[in-house]
């Protein structure tokens, strides 16, 4: 069935002489068949190019030609599953991506509809897609698109924080193929080198290799890759994750992921395929790391660096108040302990709400340094004192390698101690996120009392992460195009909600935001900042947030490697004049 989406509707409410739009399914302009097919014979396969993709939740609509009761059971009891949602083409993380929402009006797919006549709208799931296997097909696309004026969007694992990887009328480059592992024992040299350059430790993974498969490949060399949290694996390890920074409890120890990264394969828009470093191409290498994706090019492989693979010790805590005041004094002094506490050699996260508060974290060596432990116990005992506070875990644990923690506490959650992260980060069905860098100063125990009250007043899960400091702060930003505001924080604190596929999830982007606001009144940019990979979908000022003083040469950079915007992203480099779902410019 041929579903239609005008693009008229589109640009219904931006009716004027100085707009350049993109062609969208369903416009005078769209390719014909006889095109598509042409295209298709381009491909390793034919069967590559999906014609008419419906969004998941047709199966489940007994209108659509696709309906059926066996493959909708499937999906509805599969929702909450982030791996089962990843492994679709047609379908996003969260079910609020897939959809077209604005202030008015909400086009989606539920899996549930409310009634049997109910519309399975295409909202922004793309009408067609390639199902990419080889570095031409990438080539074959762009240049498609770029004769035919569409919009092309990219899409790996499909976590992302405000559903970039789908767009209105579109077409999809689905990357979740490219799973090719390389390991370079101490031999690894980046294209163009000198002759004198010092071989390292790496690892090639290409851009479908997730995180668990990273840190395993790693640990059976016996060393460790600065890699993400990846809850049920649904995180990739060599494309959005590093191009949008990649932050790591492994981060206060060598570095964030962008920091990490040797070197890219990338095509470019312009469909030439290259190898990208700081020597060969040094402006597009800067930009890369951090400045988000796929802004600058669709990456098929990255290099990291690898490191030695130390035992690591875990620590678990939780408590729960019975009071406001007691939370708040709770609250206050964890912040009276946190920046020694990271100081001292810890990483990790500490999520708090509903007047409980929760630790997991790491620190290198079984049994790790006395600073650390001492630092640690100091903040355990002083809390187990604070009146109308009941700590319910305390504990600790010795993991053989950074790989064993990880799967012991993200994957297997039989293993949990404490704060369970794989039950709570994947949420619903429907999912919100928000993020703030908070500086060192602001999370000072001379802060402790004012950030303890902004974070009493936070309604949405609060999941800080732990990750920055130490060695993160130690490099210079201009070397990458991360955030700044990355090198004076400790604490990404990142905010979550979400609900389930029937409810309207603008009230819940509202709340995040409220409460992210809170927090950036504390530390406003150039101050504190935006991790990007956790951008709030509401956020105004994002060229500031998410990249600070370094925003004006991405932009240049942007310009010339993308002069006919094919890869433009909602709230991505070049994207001002665009309005939100990239289909119509003002000029």
């Amino acid at each position: 069935m041929r579903v239609v989406l005008s693009s008229l509707f589109i640009s219904a409410s931006l009716v004027a002489a100085d707009l350049s739009c993109k062609c969208l399914y369903g416009d005078d302009c769209w390719p014909s068949e006889n095109e598509w097919s042409e295209l298709a014979q381009t491909l390793a396969s034919p069967d590559a190019l999906i014609i008419d993709q419906r969004p998941p939740g047709a199966v489940c609509h007994p209108q659509d030609p696709l309906y059926s009761e066996e493959a909708c059971t499937t999906l509805v009891n599969s929702q909450d599953d982030p791996a089962y949602m990843s492994s679709l083409i047609n379908g996003l993380n969260y079910l609020n991506f897939d959809s077209l929402i604005n202030s008015t009006t909400i086009l989606d797919c539920p899996y549930q509809p409310e009634s049997a006549n109910a519309t399975c709208h295409q909202g922004r799931v793309p009408p067609y897609a390639i199902n990419v296997t080889e570095v031409h097909e990438i080539q074959s696309a762009l240049a498609f698109a770029t004769q035919h004026n569409l919009r092309v969007v990219v899409k790996n694992t499909g976590h992302e924080a405000i559903g970039r990887a789908f767009g209105v009328g579109a077409l999809e480059i689905y990357m979740n193929n490219f799973k090719n592992v390389t390991y370079h024992q101490g031999d690894f040299v980046p294209e163009g080198a000198p002759c004198d350059t010092e071989p390292e430790y790496a690892v090639t993974f290409g851009a479908g290799v997730s995180w668990n498969t990273a840190y395993l490949t790693a640990d059976q060399h016996n060393r460790t890759v600065v890699g993400g949290l990846s809850p049920n694996g649904t995180v990739g390890a060599a494309a959005g994750w590093a191009l949008g920074t990649g932050h790591s409890f492994l981060s206060p120890f060598y570095g964030l992921g962008a920091d990490n990264v040797l070197q890219f394969t990338v095509v470019l828009p312009n469909g030439t395929y290259i190898t990208a470093n700081k020597y060969l191409t040094p402006d597009l290498f800067w930009a890369m790391r951090g400045g988000g994706g796929p802004s600058f090019g669709i990456v098929t492989s990255t290099t990291y660096r690898t490191h030695p693979n130390p035992s690591w010790t875990g620590a678990f805590w939780g408590a729960q108040a019975n009071s406001t005041e007691a939370y708040i004094n709770l609250l206050a002094t964890w912040m009276k302990h946190h920046n020694n506490v990271s100081e001292s050699g810890w990483a990790g996260n500490w999520p708090f709400t509903q007047q409980s508060l929760w630790l997991t974290m790491a620190s290198q060596g079984t049994p790790n340094s006395q600073a650390a432990n001492d630092s640690l116990n100091a903040f355990f005992d002083e809390a187990a004192t604070v009146p109308g506070v009941t700590v319910l875990v305390r504990d600790t644990r010795a993991y053989r390698s950074y790989y064993q923690y990880v799967f012991e506490n993200l994957v297997d959650s039989s293993h949990v101690i404490g704060f369970n992260f794989t039950a709570v980060i994947p949420g619903h069905s429907q999912s919100s996120t928000a993020a703030w860098l908070m500086p060192a100063n602001v999370t000072s125990p001379e802060f402790a009392q004012e950030m303890a009250q902004v974070m009493a007043n936070t309604s949405v899960l609060a999941v800080p992460f732990m990750v920055a400091g130490g060695y993160v702060s130690t490099i210079d930003p201009s070397t990458s195009a991360a955030c700044p505001a990355w090198r004076r924080a400790i604490t990404d604190m990142a905010l979550i909600s979400g609900g389930p596929s029937d409810e309207d999830i603008r009230p819940v982007y509202e709340a995040v935001h409220e409460d992210m606001l809170k927090f950036r009144n504390l530390a406003p940019p150039p101050l504190g900042g935006q991790y990007l990979n956790e951008a709030d979908i509401l956020e105004e000022e994002w060229q500031l947030s998410f990249w600070g003083e370094s925003y004006p040469r991405l932009l240049a950079i942007k310009k010339e490697i993308d002069p006919n915007d094919l890869l433009i992203v909602f709230k991505g480099v070049n994207s001002e004049d665009w309005d939100n779902e990239i289909t119509c410019k003002t000029v």
